[in-house]
């Protein structure tokens, strides 16, 4: 019937018609090509994307990268593995240790390690439960003979146990029948760790190409393969939050709280110079745990004027919010909450921490001048020259947009500059307080940086202010038995562990509690300036809690005095509480004073031990057994490696 009446039509009746429908066709053309691809196209493109690269080529060999990192490094270097593997032929993957199953290891076939030494030879938060469950294995129950491996760590020869977590895997590995196929990389933070990563891998891929029979040219890799993408999601209407908080989960560095200012006063005295504050923040409504000498978590936002610097210098930037996904494989969430472009650069990526090479490689592909992207990948290639300029332009450029700022014509998609870029991490204080004498209360001391992230922040925080933070045990615990002797040295903000301890002996007297002898070291330069939290030792002092009080004021004589030569003047007094089980207590610089402090120790030891302690050998030995006893405990900081 339609057919007749169509031929019962004149043609002249079809014009008016067919002509509205062409405009409307040509219009809508012309429409969407100015207005770009809505997110229902990116998210229709990605899905598409995403469907035809599920199937993965189960012929290559897997390469899993196992990462423990504690401010980004570790989880860059892995990343650089991950895309650098992919390109040359092998299945790769970057796991982070918090998120990997333990057992899975005697499954996999080949493992590289990237793992950081965290403080006094400890793995990093995220590597902690992974390495108490590995050191409790054996070859009987966890066989690792068809595991073959290498390892990288990262550590700053500044501490003594330099890259321990390293040396602990690699010993952990062999204990278990791994096979090492390459030698273990040593990075060191006080030097340059990435060029160490990038000396130790230039040899890491023939040794692996070679035993998997994989064809390698070698030279520089300046090609990179997508594991994750954006999935956009217009109807998402949950308001922002960066980090959930989760009831049924214990509070940590994943579930963090909302903690609220009470107080946040400056400490320093005649200085204009410099700032260093004393915070209080209530915990009420959340059942957070801790000790005196535990470490607080904060995560503080990148600064709205620098967000705003990067977004000018991406492209496909947009306010819908999405989830970061696996090209492959599982389509989870990786980041903490669904957020737009500008909430995802504020709260996730680290925009202030300096370029890493293997990012800028990447990044230096998105250039639309060619001539441009040579002079870029000219500065990222791997020989003498190249690296004298990479230092030079990396010290006068600081981070990444200084970078993208030179090379002006580089414009990187937002979804590649999620890919590459490092994870914003948490900063960590010592807490200043006691939870049996502050119940529901945090206090930290802090120390302002120019031009840091989190200490300019909690700086500008005022009362009544909200803060994200997450708790962190350690072992610089007050001991169980209130007699026990107890030696404390901490110059500057490093008093800050030993003020929490003093409120627990405070609360621990007002009880009628007996406490034993306790001789307390601070040193600042005047007491007039930085004579940190004076008030709480001169009443510790009075009441007894401290027995013998020892300052070292650095600017106010001639001969600089420091806390080691206060601790020198009563040496005999030292080793009469460490043979009566004192304990050492350590917090502060570890570049200069906890080594001067360990040398002095050492001194005093050999000095009225006897002739026991006549051989250095000796005295190294029962400073050992110290540690290992807990008698001797350090909370040190340098540099950030990991």
């Amino acid at each position: 019937i339609f057919f007749s009446a169509m031929v019962a039509m004149d043609y002249s009746d079809l014009i008016a018609p067919c002509a509205l429908v062409v405009l409307g066709v040509v219009g809508y053309v012309v429409y969407t090509t100015l207005r770009g691809p809505t997110q229902s196209d990116v998210r229709g493109v990605n899905n598409a994307a995403a469907g035809a690269e599920m199937e993965e080529d189960m012929s290559k060999p897997s390469l899993k990268i196992l990462f423990g990192s504690q401010t980004g490094s570790a989880e860059t270097f892995a990343k650089t593995l991950v895309q650098e593997g992919k390109t040359i032929g092998f299945r790769s993957e970057a796991v982070d240790l918090l998120d990997y199953e333990p057992e899975d290891l005697q499954d996999e076939s080949c493992v590289v390690f990237v793992v950081a030494t965290y403080g006094e030879g400890e793995p990093t938060d995220s590597a902690r439960d992974f390495y108490e469950w590995f050191n409790e294995q054996n070859k009987e129950t966890c066989d690792l003979s068809n595991v073959n491996y290498s390892i990288f760590g990262l550590g700053d020869t500044q501490y003594k146990h330099f890259n321990q977590c390293s040396k602990d895997t690699e010993r952990l590995m062999k204990l278990c029948g791994g096979n090492q196929l390459y030698v273990t990389g040593q990075g060191d933070a006080d030097k340059d760790l990435e060029e160490d990563f990038e000396n130790w891998k230039q040899d890491l891929w023939p040794a692996l190409t070679k035993f998997y029979d994989i064809k390698y040219e070698g030279g520089d890799n300046f090609d990179f393969e997508r594991t994750t993408r954006l999935e956009y999601d217009p109807n998402s209407s949950t308001p922002f939050d960066p980090y959930p908080y989760k009831k049924r989960l214990e509070i940590g560095q994943k579930n963090p709280v909302w903690a609220t200012v009470t107080c946040n006063r400056e400490l320093l005295g005649d200085s204009t110079e410099r700032s260093t504050r004393h915070i209080e923040l209530s915990l009420d409504g959340f059942d957070l745990y801790y000790e005196a000498g535990d470490h607080l978590g904060v995560y503080a936002p990148n600064d709205d004027t620098l967000v705003d610097q990067y977004i000018s210098r991406l492209s496909g930037v947009s306010d819908t919010p999405f989830a970061q996904v696996a090209v492959k494989g599982s389509q989870v969430n990786m980041l903490p909450a669904k957020c737009n472009l500008r909430q995802a650069l504020k709260w996730y990526v680290d925009l202030t921490y300096p370029a890493k090479k293997s990012v800028l490689k990447a990044f230096s592909q998105c250039a639309q001048d060619e001539q441009e992207k040579e002079a870029f990948m000219d500065v990222l290639r791997n020989n003498d020259a190249a690296k004298a300029e990479f230092h030079k332009l990396s010290a006068k450029l600081r981070n990444t947009f200084g970078w993208l700022r030179k090379f002006g014509s580089v414009q990187v998609p937002a979804d590649v500059f999620m890919e590459h870029m490092p994870h914003l991490q948490p900063r960590f204080y010592s807490i200043a307080s006691d939870h049996k004498a502050q119940p529901n209360h945090i206090h930290i001391c802090v120390a302002v940086e120019d031009g840091g992230l989190c200490t300019p922040y909690l700086q500008r925080m005022e009362v009544g202010s909200k803060v994200l933070v997450f708790t962190r045990t350690s072992n610089f615990h007050p001991p169980r038995a209130p007699t026990t002797p107890m030696i404390m040295i901490g110059p500057g903000t490093g008093i800050a562990p030993l003020v929490g301890i003093l409120h627990r002996r405070l609360a621990l007297k007002e009880k009628g509690e007996e406490l034993g002898p306790c001789h307390f070291f601070f040193g600042c330069r005047r007491r007039e300036e930085d004579f940190l939290y004076e008030d709480l030792l001169r009443q510790c002092e009075a009441d007894g809690v401290i027995t013998a009080l020892h300052l070292a004021f650095s600017r106010e004589t001639d001969r600089k005095v420091y806390v080691q030569h206060k601790l020198a003047e009563v040496g005999e007094q030292v080793w009469e509480m460490l043979q009566n089980g004192g304990r050492v207590y350590v917090c502060g610089d570890a570049r200069r004073m906890a080594r001067d402090v360990e040398d002095t120790l050492k001194q005093i030891i050999q000095t009225h031990g006897g002739e026991e302690m006549q051989t250095m050998k000796a005295v190294e030995d029962y400073l050992l057994k110290l540690e290992k006893r807990d008698r001797y405990l350090k909370d040190v900081w340098s540099s950030a490696v990991a």
